[in-house]
């Protein structure tokens, strides 16, 4: 329990400080995403407002996005790369992750 809520105050802290960061793509600057954590698990929720909002910086930036959950898993093991690149399309952004993208070995589909 303790360790979770210090990874809380870690991922929200990083989520300061990413919005400070230029917006050239940095894998190990998760911490805007922090917001998508339960709709990137195997049992995905809804996103939040601040999960989509956070998603507008990776517009155009598929592989971007791809390599900056691919990071954030290595911290944060319950992340599902499949169900977090179906995240955009279910906040109104389908275009961020076009049909048949690969990331890892995981494919799209429409």
């Amino acid at each position: 329990m303790a360790f979770t809520k210090l990874a809380l105050c870690f991922l929200l802290f990083a989520l300061l400080l990413s919005s400070y960061v230029s917006a050239q793509c940095n894998p190990n600057n998760f911490g805007s995403l922090t917001g998508c954590l339960s709709a990137a698990g195997n049992q995905p929720a809804m996103p939040s407002a601040s999960c989509c909002n956070a998603l507008k910086a990776y517009q155009g930036k598929a592989q971007c996005l791809c390599d900056t959950l691919t990071a954030a898993k290595k911290k944060v093991s319950s992340i599902n790369i499949p169900n977090a690149l179906k995240i955009p399309k279910t906040c109104g952004y389908g275009n961020y992750v076009p049909s048949g993208f690969k990331c890892n070995g995981s494919y799209i589909s429409s």
